[in-house]
């Protein structure tokens, strides 16, 4: 999935068009819905386990000026042997242009993941020679999306919104065995090996959104609640396996599974967004064993909050529910809005730590880290809060003219009344004489 989706943003407060992947449902919103272009760009690492630290202990023990004593190459390995252990990178960028309430955009994005396998024969003759077969499998796909969005308010229902996606998608499905010990300057670069060997397919994908501003429901609701559901890839689009998958026994296509995600928001003033979303579906990732179910809770301070120009301020926290071990990640986001130009920067990181090499020297880096940055150029979309506040400047400076008409009808209708009953009667009708 494109890493955007991964730094908290609540898929009920979305307005631009980069809503077609948020949720296509917020482009059929009348208010607060811009239209220009948006180009956001990211990338995502995650380490899960010690895959990195065996990898680099067995490399230095390789490179030792004297065969390193066996108990410590069973300990290299037995830290590639973890169950879940792995590495997955995330990176994407995408172009989306917003005319009205549809949404033309296109996505790229790689999700690839690399899982170790042993071997369990490791000797330090081995090791030292390098023949030890001990590598890690690089899985995964680059995937190209071209696609149409489109959302409207239901007139029967205001304040609900429905919205879909269509969309072409083109995928190089990737895998490539990285030896950890036979590595060589051609094998060091593992990317290019990876997309060498990919399996290129195409096939199509189609989201829906649904969107509820209760608010423009219910004019009396307080806060301003929003509440988002957007399903993603909801056909299941599968893509063909490069035959290196096929020749290493991994059987069946690469599959691009449905997704569904929620959110809320409300807005305690103008300038105060709090914002919630949680993946509903667990989601399989190019890691074994390893899956993501992620739920966020935030916070966004508009600090001038001016049409014109604008700080956002965010902060909030994020959590894969589906690994108990993930802890808790925290999210940082500014920008900058300028008249109509707008740059956004978020950012996540887990306080966790993980060692990447013990043998010779000992490093740690964060387990998880994400970036996300965008640039927009944005017209119109006036703020909700502003519109509802012009339409009552508007009622208010109406009712003294309304008023004033209503007055003037009055007084002609009586002065023609008074008129009438001022005429002298008339033989036509005056009352017949009495006969006696």
């Amino acid at each position: 999935r494109p890493v955007r989706a991964k730094i908290s943003r609540a898929k009920a407060a979305v307005q631009g068009p980069i809503a077609a992947y948020w949720n296509p449902a917020a482009l059929g919103r009348p208010t607060a819905n811009p239209y220009g272009v948006q180009i956001p760009v990211g990338v995502r690492a995650a380490v899960t386990g010690s895959v990195i630290e065996g990898a680099n202990d067995l490399e230095a023990l390789k490179d030792s000026q004297t065969p390193p004593p066996q108990a410590q190459v069973a300990a290299a390995v037995a830290k590639l042997n973890q169950p879940g252990n792995g590495v997955r990178l995330g990176v994407d960028g995408g172009v989306n242009v917003k005319i009205g309430k549809i949404a033309v955009f296109t996505n790229s994005y790689l999700d690839m993941g690399a899982v170790p396998t042993i071997d369990a024969t490791a000797t330090p003759a081995t090791v030292i020679a390098g023949t030890n077969n001990s590598k890690l499998t690089l899985k995964g796909a680059q995937v190209v999306e071209l696609g149409v969005g489109y959302g409207r308010e239901m007139s029967f229902a205001p304040g609900l919104y429905l919205g879909g996606n269509l969309k072409i998608m083109s995928a190089q499905v990737g895998y490539y065995d990285y030896y950890v010990l036979r590595n060589s300057n051609e094998d060091s670069n593992m990317l290019s090996k990876f997309k060498d060997g990919a399996a290129k397919s195409s096939n199509f994908g189609v989201d829906l959104g649904m969107l509820w501003d209760i608010t423009r429901t219910f004019e009396g609701a307080v806060l301003h609640p929003r509440v988002g559901l957007v399903g993603r890839n909801l056909n299941n689009p599968k893509f063909k396996p490069p035959a290196a998958a096929t020749a290493a026994g991994a059987t069946g296509k690469y599959a691009v599974n449905p997704q569904l995600r929620m959110g809320a928001s409300i807005s305690p003033f103008n300038w105060w967004n709090i914002t919630t979303d949680l993946d509903l579906t667990r989601n399989l990732t190019p890691v074994d064993n390893v899956a993501s179910r992620q739920f966020g809770v935030g916070n966004e301070f508009n600090v001038f909050n001016r049409s014109w120009i604008n700080i956002p301020v965010r902060a909030g926290l994020m959590r894969n529910l589906a690994e108990s071990g993930s802890g808790t990640m925290l999210t940082l986001g500014t920008g900058l809005n300028f008249l109509h130009v707008i740059f956004d920067a978020s950012a996540a990181v887990s306080p966790k730590r993980v060692v990447t090499q013990s043998q010779g020297k000992e490093t740690k880096v964060p387990r998880e880290v994400a970036v996300a940055l965008s640039l927009s150029v944005l017209f119109g979309g006036a703020d909700e809060e502003s519109t509802r506040e012009m339409r009552a400047e508007s009622n208010a400076s109406e009712q003294p003219a309304s008023t004033e008409k209503v007055r003037e009808a009055s007084e002609k209708a009586q002065k023609e009344l008074d008129a009438e009953s001022a005429k002298p009667a008339t033989s036509e009708s005056a009352p017949e004489p009495t006969k006696k």
